[in-house]
């Protein structure tokens, strides 16, 4: 469905913000300015850390969204869905 759909599109906006805020912590942290180039392994390390975030923060979702679209089992609703999946 449509809201499901758009709850998938938190994933990247997710991504982005924590993204974001590791680069300026981290700048802070090394008493430098918030807009400090960061060498390429801290790129990496900020763009690693984010996508977990992001991944931990949505995967949920995205088992609930799966399963209602499973056409072998019969789900009364998100509810549903979340409970028996907790089971």
């Amino acid at each position: 469905g449509f809201v499901p759909g758009l709850f998938g599109t938190s994933h990247g906006a997710l991504q982005f913000m924590a993204y974001e805020d590791l680069k300026e912590r981290y700048n802070k942290y090394r008493n430098r300015l918030s807009d400090t180039k960061l060498n390429t392994v801290e790129y990496i390390m900020m763009a690693a850390v984010s996508k977990i975030f992001a991944v931990a923060a949505t995967y949920p979702y995205q088992v609930v969204r799966a399963r209602l679209q499973d056409q072998h089992n019969a789900y009364s609703g998100v509810f549903d869905v979340i409970r028996r999946t907790w089971r």
